[in-house]
């Protein structure tokens, strides 16, 4: 005589009668509600250049007056904060589907905004690198990701002519000058770049070491300019 079927937990039940829910509040409906999507820690004021978070109304930070970076500028969405920080690490650490969407989504969004106000085009998108190692241990490069995506939003040729050519620890909980240290000759080119206005895409800027040390080998290989599109930016200095 087959068993009766278990009676499906209420959470199970919402998913298969709205499969739409909000990633933050869990709320049926869209996949991010208006609420918590106006409720984001968007990055409202920030320094023009490496879009630090800033207090104050300066165009730029004051790192970037004594040592401006050589990428030209930082389209950045949000400050890394709560429940922003939490929505990345589900997609860079989880491969959670509706995280990558919804990121892929509005950074594309940003940047296709950012160029239509700007009168301007990029020649290629590329996206920071990893080790093959950590690729295969995570199964994915997160800004290889979110640089397929903007590529196909703005109808911009996608490139993979960097490589990381030697693994580097995490940059985690290390000053400026330990991560320069840490990134030398992680970094090679293996791809036409010569001429290129480039739009190199990451996930979170910390202290911009990282684009910075890219961005210079960029140009040196001959790129006409290199900009960076990342998700989020942590409220801490270059110099730090």
């Amino acid at each position: 005589m087959p068993q009766p079927a278990k009676p499906q937990p209420l959470r199970e039940v919402l998913k298969q009668l709205f499969p739409n829910q909000c990633l933050l509040c869990g709320q049926p409906g869209q996949t991010t509600c208006k609420p918590c999507l106006a409720g984001l820690p968007w990055l409202e004021h920030c320094c023009q250049r490496c879009a630090l978070p800033l207090s104050s109304r300066a165009e730029l930070c004051a790192h970037c007056l004594r040592e401006p970076p050589v990428f030209q500028h930082c389209l950045c969405l949000w400050r890394y904060e709560f429940p922003i920080n939490g929505l990345i690490q589900r997609f860079k650490y989880q491969a959670n589907r509706d995280a990558r969407t919804f990121l892929e989504t509005q950074l594309s969004r940003a940047v296709g905004i950012y160029l239509a106000q700007c009168d301007r085009a990029y020649d290629a998108v590329l996206a920071v690198p990893s080790h093959p190692l950590r690729r295969f241990r995570r199964g994915y490069n997160p800004s290889y990701q979110l640089a397929k995506a903007v590529s196909q939003y703005c109808q911009c040729p996608h490139t993979q002519a960097l490589g990381k050519s030697r693994w580097s620890h995490s940059q985690q909980g290390l000053n400026r000058k330990q991560r320069l240290k840490n990134l030398s000759g992680s970094f090679s080119v293996h791809g036409p770049v010569a001429g290129q206005r480039l739009l190199l895409i990451d996930d979170v800027m910390t202290t911009a070491t990282t684009a910075n040390v890219i961005s210079e080998l960029l140009l040196n290989h001959g790129a006409t300019s290199v900009d960076i599109a990342c998700l989020a930016r942590t409220p801490q200095h270059m110099s730090s």
